[in-house]
Order: C-alpha cells, then structure tokens, then sequence
C-alpha cells in the first residue's frame, strides 16, 4: 500500500508518516498567502514534493500551533492510540491515513516539525516523496 514518507538531511520519517501531508497542511492557520498551495503544487507533475528551507522556517511554528491543538483535541500524543480508536470505530482505514483519521494527521505533523527542524539546523530541502 502506498502513502508518503518525509525526509531531510539527517531525518528520515517513520514509515509512510508524510500520508496525511495535504491534510496537515490544508489545517494550518495563519500560513502566508499561497504558501500551502505552492508546496502543494509540487504534486501537479512529480511524486514528490520538495520544502526549501526558508519554506520550513514558515511551516514550523504553525506546524508546532496545530500538533497542539491535535493532542488537546484527542486528549494524548500517542497517535497509534489515536488510530486504532478511530480503526474501532468503523473509520476506513485508507481515508484515515490519507488525512481524515486525526491520529494520521497527528504522526504526519510531528515528522513534518522534525523534518522542518533538521531544516533550519542543517540547511537542507524537506522531501515528502510517494513510495
């Protein structure tokens, strides 16, 4: 089954935690006008999406606003929890993991502040890759 993985300089996500990527995104506030949309647009003609440094220092604090409001929505920070809830309480599978399952969402967020953190330290381009 495929789904997305994140990486940058050093980090390596865990497996396929870039999946609920479009979602994460498309929940940010406050992102800069056409920032979500440009990063997205990366998708038009690759399997890949690359994040540029200085589009990583835009994403971070509002990647950090929104993990927090995820956990004090779902009550922990433990998005495997989170998931198999959601798995018991009928909610398919594919479309949790593409974006609709907060626990999805809460595992993609915090790869991405990684990745968006290895970023700033390393100076590397973020890549959230189909695999």
């Amino acid at each position: 089954m495929s789904g997305l993985n994140i990486s940058c300089g050093s980090f390596r996500g865990r497996d396929k935690s870039g999946s609920a990527f479009e979602a994460v995104l498309d929940a940010l506030n406050g992102a800069p006008t056409g920032l979500i949309d440009n990063i997205k647009s990366g998708f038009d003609d690759n399997e890949y999406v690359l994040i540029p440094e200085e589009q990583a220092n835009l994403l971070l604090p509002l990647l950090i606003a929104y993990r927090k409001r995820l956990v004090a929505d779902i009550g922990h920070d433990d998005w495997t929890k989170e998931a198999a809830a959601e798995d018991a309480r009928g909610i398919d599978f594919v479309k949790a993991k593409w974006g609709e399952g907060r626990g999805w969402r809460l595992y993609c967020a915090t790869d991405l502040i990684c990745a968006c953190e290895t970023s700033l330290v390393e100076h590397e381009t973020i890549a959230v890759v189909l695999c």
